[in-house]
C-alpha cells in the first residue's frame, strides 16, 4: 500500500513501533485494529497540507471508516480486546511465552487479514474517487 500511495516507508515504520508497550499492560485493543485506525487516518489525510479541522469532511470520513472497521470487527470476532481475543494477559511473562509456544499468534493472523482487507478496500475506494 505504501508504494501505491507513494509514501516514504521510513517514517511510517515508526508510527506504531511503541504499541508493544500498550500490549504489555495486558489491557488494550487488538494491535491490528490500532494499526488499521492509524492507516485509515493517514489514508483520509493523503495530500493534505495541514492537520484535520473539526469541520473537515475528510476527518468525518476517517472517523466513519474507523467506526466501520471496529464495528465490523466486533460483529465478526465478538470483541476488540487483545486479552479476550487471545486468552493471554501480556503483562504476565508466562502468557507471553504461551502465546509463542502454543502458536496462539496464528489466530491473530485472521484479525490482521480482516483489518488489512478493510484498509486496502478503503485505499482503493479513495484512489478511485480521486481519479473520478
Amino acid at each position: 500500500m505504501r508504494e501505491e500511495l507513494d509514501w516514504d516507508p521510513f517514517p511510517f515504520q515508526w508510527a506504531t513501533t511503541g504499541y508493544q508497550g500498550a500490549i504489555h499492560t495486558g489491557r488494550t485493543i487488538c494491535g491490528a485494529l490500532f494499526g488499521g485506525a492509524v492507516v485509515l487516518g493517514l489514508l483520509h489525510g493523503t495530500n493534505s497540507a495541514q492537520a484535520p479541522g473539526v469541520e473537515d469532511e475528510r476527518r468525518t470520513k476517517a472517523i466513519e471508516s474507523v467506526h466501520n472497521l471496529f464495528q465490523g470487527f466486533i460483529e465478526r470476532f465478538g470483541d476488540t480486546d487483545c486479552q479476550r481475543l487471545t486468552g493471554c494477559d501480556f503483562s504476565q511473562e508466562e502468557d507471553e511465552a504461551r502465546y509463542r509456544q502454543d502458536e496462539i499468534y496464528i489466530t491473530c493472523f485472521q484479525y490482521f487479514k480482516y483489518v488489512l482487507e478493510k484498509c486496502l478496500d478503503q485505499s482503493a475506494s479513495l484512489v478511485k474517487n480521486e481519479k473520478g
